[in-house]
């Protein structure tokens, strides 16, 4: 999977900032040093932009950048760029020399107070954000969310700080006005309307098995049917007294029409009181779906890496009956953690053309790329830990691979 549209989309859009505020004619002749300053600031709003846009999962993105994971890797990305650029952007303004500054009005003294008000509050947030793992996932979602209140003072300092004028309808005021008003609404999109608005598909739990003593499968019986296909994922929020309502990914592990099966593992603080918690009749919504596994697509002959809960895209597809030839690697740590075994072995018994070879890594060492053997025109689909992902991704073939690594907070 390649995310060269989404790459391109960004290229253009900073290459394009960079070049408007860098031609753009001053109200009145600057500082070399604050004409810098001014290239780097607008740099820093527009990937604070692209931070906000990319957060609200709108499926053409998600096309653009071949799946989610992808996504959200270059919305942390463009994060740390901002940062980066809001420091720069602060020191520059150091280094301008005083006479420069003594021609400010009070507005704009104002704007500058407010702009280092904003530059610490996004430092902060943006630094306690990525360190916040120790966090409960609903109390790191709203980090995100305060992240708002530096950003509107931003584009306040944006406009009312800046020796361009921002407010006239040349280039760069129209670009500043379109990328502010869309990562302003962006933001407001996904703290106020994107939870209560866009899960469209209701429903209800309708059936709970415990398969082992961290692990439980769920049926969904929902309103209308959720066209997706096998290998894809969606968000789910669940409401129950007990369990937290902010919505969290699942592969889709199997169903059909309205019936929607998701098989969860207890690893985190939400996952734990799915699992403890959870009751039949339970009313549940459901966004997606989203993900770009498509095996449909891929070759005749396909190699299938299963790492733990990686296991549930493929699964999903087996239910289809492929027609393909599959060879399937399902790695495990300990036979607490092996899913769905049984069903494995009856498929591989009644179809010749699928295999599939058990790997419990506390009895052995992990699979290895050296381990397998496939042809040029194998389809290889990998789905597990992010470690696992790196590994294989650094090892095999570039040529006719997807993989979607377990990222996502649970």
């Amino acid at each position: 999977m390649r995310a060269y549209k989404g790459i391109l989309f960004i290229f253009i859009i900073l290459c394009g900032s960079a070049l408007l505020w860098y031609f753009s004619k001053p109200m009145a002749p600057i500082h070399p040093l604050n004409t810098l300053s001014h290239v780097i600031g607008g740099l820093a709003i527009t990937c604070l932009f692209l931070v906000f846009l990319l957060a609200t999962r709108i499926k053409m993105l998600e096309r653009w950048f071949s799946g989610l994971e992808h996504v959200y890797f270059y919305h942390k990305l463009l994060a740390i760029l901002s940062l980066v650029l809001i420091l720069i952007h602060g020191q520059l303004q150091k280094m301008i020399p005083d006479e420069e500054l003594t021609q400010q009005t009070p507005l704009n003294e104002f704007a500058k107070d407010l702009g280092e008000l904003a530059q610490y509050g996004f430092i902060f947030l943006i630094i306690l954000a990525f360190i916040a793992k120790f966090l409960k996932y609903e109390h790191w979602r709203w980090l995100h969310r305060l992240l708002l209140v530096p950003y509107t003072l931003g584009i306040y300092h944006a406009y009312f700080s800046s020796h361009y004028d921002l407010l006239q309808p040349s280039a760069l005021g129209i670009f500043t006005a379109l990328t502010t008003t869309i990562g302003f609404m962006s933001a407001l999109y996904m703290l106020t309307m994107y939870q209560d608005m866009f899960f469209p598909y209701k429903g209800q739990i309708s059936s709970i098995q415990r398969l082992t003593p961290e692990i439980l499968e769920i049926k969904l019986k929902l309103t209308k049917q959720l066209d997706y296909r096998p290998g894809q994922f969606l968000f789910l929020k669940v409401f129950q007294e007990g369990i937290e309502k902010a919505p969290h990914p699942f592969s889709i592990s199997g169903g059909c029409e309205q019936q929607i099966n998701l098989t969860i593992k207890a690893i985190g603080d939400y996952t734990k009181q799915v699992y403890n918690l959870i009751q039949v009749h339970t009313e549940v919504a459901v966004d997606g779906p989203y993900g770009h596994f498509d095996f449909g697509n891929g070759n005749a002959q396909q190699l299938w890496i299963a790492g733990g809960m990686g296991i549930t895209p493929f699964l999903a597809y087996l239910h289809t009956q492929p027609d393909k030839k599959i060879d399937l690697y399902y790695s495990f740590h300990g036979q607490d953690n092996v899913i769905y075994k049984d069903f494995l072995e009856d498929y591989a018994q009644a179809n010749d053309h699928f295999t599939v070879t058990f790997i419990d890594t506390t009895q052995r060492n992990r699979l290895s790329v050296d381990e397998l053997s496939f042809s040029p025109q194998t389809s290889i689909y990998i789905c597990g830990p992010e470690k696992m992902i790196k590994h294989f991704k650094s090892a095999a073939p570039k040529k006719n691979i997807q993989w979607e690594a377990f990222s996502f907070r649970s």
